[in-house]
């Protein structure tokens, strides 16, 4: 299975998705390009679930190619919704994940090196250790390009006020309990509409060095 088929595992795909990409261009990145791109994929629009996947893929790894950092709204948009703009927390049908984004506490402006990377890992491993006792099973793991993702399903949770401030309320626990000086998981990634990186497509931040590359973003 190729990586950007992989995101499948992640996101759900049924005949009345909407599925909203988000394409942004890197600080640096070609002056001629626009910078930022919103494209929406219906599922009305597609004769089956799996063209609908193909044509998103394709997509994204054009405008990965030609530099753009590529993004997805995460959890699923109103079948009604009419994809003229970017979608916001109310055009949310309901939630279906809940993202623990862990990366570096400092040097955020350029590509992790392998040492910060690893230390992300860690935390990572310690978070998803912690939920699994507590009940919350095992997370889809991403490596993002600079850190790691952990995504839990939420089965279909309402997408209220409550829901919003529970999925703030168990970052900013996490982060309490397992923030180092080197590592912080990122507290403000509640928001129902909240945009999380494309796997199998590389992202881009600052300068690339053999000491800092840029990475493509992994289920693992």
């Amino acid at each position: 299975m190729s990586e950007i088929k992989k995101m499948w595992l992640i996101f759900l795909c049924g005949s009345k998705c909407i599925f909203e990409m988000r394409a942004l261009l890197p600080k640096g990145g070609d002056g001629q390009l626009p910078k930022s791109i919103i494209k929406h994929f219906r599922g009305v629009d597609f004769p089956n679930t799996a063209s609908l996947r193909a044509a998103f893929e394709h997509e994204a790894l054009r405008l990965n190619s030609i530099g753009y950092n590529i993004y997805i709204v995460m959890n699923p948009i109103r079948s009604d919704f009419p994809c003229k703009s970017a979608a916001h927390d109310d055009d949310i049908e309901y939630r279906d994940l809940l993202l623990v984004d862990i990366d570096r506490a400092s040097k955020t402006e350029c590509p992790a090196s392998d040492v910060e990377l690893g230390a992300t890992k860690q935390v990572a491993d310690d978070v998803s250790e912690y939920l699994s006792a507590c009940g919350w099973g095992d997370p889809v793991q991403v490596m993002s390009g600079n850190g790691y993702h952990l995504y839990y399903n939420l089965r279909e949770v309402p997408n209220t006020p409550e829901t919003k401030r529970f999925c703030e309320s168990v970052l900013k626990c996490l982060a309490a309990r397992f923030n180092t000086p080197e590592v912080k998981i990122d507290t403000s990634v509640f928001n129902a509409s909240r945009i999380t990186k494309v796997p199998g497509t590389v992202m881009r931040k600052g300068d690339e060095t053999a000491e800092r590359p840029f990475r493509k973003a992994v289920v693992l």
